[in-house]
């Protein structure tokens, strides 16, 4: 993603005394700058870059040396456009999604069940952990190809939406991913997550989950 940023400084946020030459100008960029769009006016009029400028385009703070002689009074007004970091780039889209569902969806109660078994492999225990959770719950439709093709399109079937991750902040019961397995309940309706249909990538990070719940009985044995 790229995003054009203007910056005024003064003389005086460049490095030296002023009225010296090769005075150094470190800007606020957290993207890497480009020399495309990049522009700069010192006391209203522009410089031409080998000449007047030389820059040093960075990821994070980007260097601008003036070649003449810069007093700490003139105003230097920087154009120029960045690309966001990947970091900003998924995490963004971690949150537009997150908005989505927290807007759309409702709380609900994750209960997962772990087995304690012994030597034989046989079950000798049965724990329980909850977790609230956001999730959004949609019908499967005609559109939902994939998930016709898998065979999953099948009365008491759901499509789900849930974060990549749920903090403690919202669980209260530490990390939690989802998997199936896990039983949700919403008000007097339970399901049990079936299967993850997708992880959703974005820049080799997860952003969200998508799966399918099969709704259940709340006296069936889960």
């Amino acid at each position: 993603m790229i995003d054009i940023t203007t910056e005024t400084k003064t003389g005086a946020d460049c490095s030296g005394s002023s009225g010296g030459s090769n005075r150094v100008l470190t800007l606020s960029n957290t993207g890497k700058t480009s020399q495309p769009g990049f522009l700069i006016y010192v006391s209203g009029l522009a410089l031409t870059l080998t000449t007047e400028y030389t820059v040093v385009h960075n990821s994070t703070s980007s260097t601008i040396t003036f070649l003449n002689g810069m007093w700490d009074d003139m105003t230097i007004i920087v154009n120029y456009f960045q690309k966001r970091t990947t970091v900003e780039q998924y995490e963004t889209k971690r949150d537009d999604i997150e908005d989505i569902i927290t807007d759309n969806g409702y709380v609900c109660v994750l209960t997962r069940q772990t087995e304690t078994t012994d030597v034989t492999g046989g079950v000798t225990a049965i724990s329980e952990e909850e977790y609230d959770i956001w999730t959004l719950i949609q019908d499967i439709t005609r559109k939902d190809r994939q998930i016709h093709d898998m065979g999953l399109a099948v009365p008491g079937n759901s499509k789900a939406f849930f974060f990549w991750e749920y903090p403690d902040s919202i669980t209260g019961n530490g990390v939690l991913y989802i998997d199936p397995g896990d039983i949700i309940k919403y008000k007097n309706d339970k399901w049990r997550v079936e299967k993850i249909l997708s992880q959703h990538q974005a820049d080799n990070n997860e952003i969200f989950r998508t799966g399918i719940i099969k709704k259940i009985d709340l006296d069936e044995d889960a």
